[in-house]
């Protein structure tokens, strides 16, 4: 494998030391080793990589030289949000009063708030996840079975000993 002439083996050697990030250390440590001549099989068991990966971030070190090991992954920003910091505000400013239909604010009301006053069609997870965001935390009653008698629940409640007395799995003994 051939290694294009950047940095000599011991500048390879000495930028493997001093990385700071991980990524890049680990790809100056590929390229040193096949700069002292090293197959593809031989860096991929030392490094517990692939052959496929060595051999790309060698080609990746004889293309762009050093820089092109660095990790650009801690530089890119990310996706552009749904919704900017004016729709924001003016969803943080709706979610203060009640729904325009009553009752409690969910994902889909939400979801149709923003698509009928923001004109923009937006699925539950950006919803869910700006509410989020935002502080909001959802508030669902526990569930209740239709046929659950109240008064029979309430009775075991008086009857029933405290569960620390309680034998079985979790009563011990």
């Amino acid at each position: 494998m051939t290694v294009a002439d950047h940095l000599t083996l011991n500048e390879l050697w000495q930028r493997a030391k001093k990385a700071k990030d991980p990524i890049e250390k680990h790809r100056f440590l590929a390229v040193y080793h096949a700069k002292r001549g090293l197959t593809a099989k031989e860096i991929a068991k030392i490094t517990l990589s692939s052959t496929r990966w060595v051999q790309e971030t060698v080609q990746r070190y004889n293309r762009e030289g050093p820089e092109g090991l660095r990790d650009k992954r801690h530089q890119n920003p990310g996706q552009k949000p749904k919704l900017t910091p004016e729709e924001q505000r003016r969803v943080l400013e709706a979610l203060q009063g009640p729904p325009p239909d009553g009752g409690l604010w969910t994902g889909p009301k939400l979801r149709d708030w923003v698509e009928r006053e923001l004109g923009k069609k937006l699925s539950l997870y950006p919803i869910y996840r700006l509410l989020h965001e935002m502080g909001f935390a959802l508030r669902v009653p526990r569930p209740r079975h239709a046929k659950a008698d109240g008064e029979a629940q309430e009775a075991f409640k008086k009857t029933s000993p405290p569960r620390s007395r309680r034998r079985g799995p979790r009563g011990g003994g």
